[in-house]
């Protein structure tokens, strides 16, 4: 049963099916092609809200490195792969359009709160 914990800032965009993927660190019970996906708002606190029930369609893995280079299953991504994979995470540099900078925001995120270099799973659904 892989369950999934997501901030706030994320709800809307998981439950109107802008945000269709996760990227987390490699772990036991990680999800697989035809698992269910249970996404939550608060997990292990007493604010936790079920998001949505998924299904995962793929998963890959993901390397961001400190300079910000992204490889996708060891393919490395262009500036616009980018971008489009940071806007489909879930992250703006403007509203409702897919544009250049979202992947900065993302990065700058990112660096905020996990480690570089990653290595972890992206997980669709």
């Amino acid at each position: 049963m892989p369950a999934y914990s997501f901030k706030e800032r994320f709800i809307p965009l998981i439950k109107s099916g802008e945000k269709k993927q996760t990227i987390r660190k490699k772990r036991k019970g990680q999800a697989k092609p035809g698992s269910t996906l249970y996404l939550y708002y608060g997990m292990r606190t007493k604010w936790c809200t079920k998001i949505k029930e998924t299904v995962c369609k793929d998963v890959k893995e993901i390397r961001i490195t400190k300079r910000g280079d992204v490889y996708l299953n060891g393919e490395r991504l262009s500036e616009v792969q980018k971008d489009i994979l940071a806007w489909c995470d879930g992250f703006r540099a403007e509203d409702s359009k897919i544009s250049i900078g979202c992947f900065e925001v993302m990065l700058r995120w990112w660096k905020q709160t996990h480690e570089l270099p990653f290595t972890g799973d992206i997980i669709y659904w």
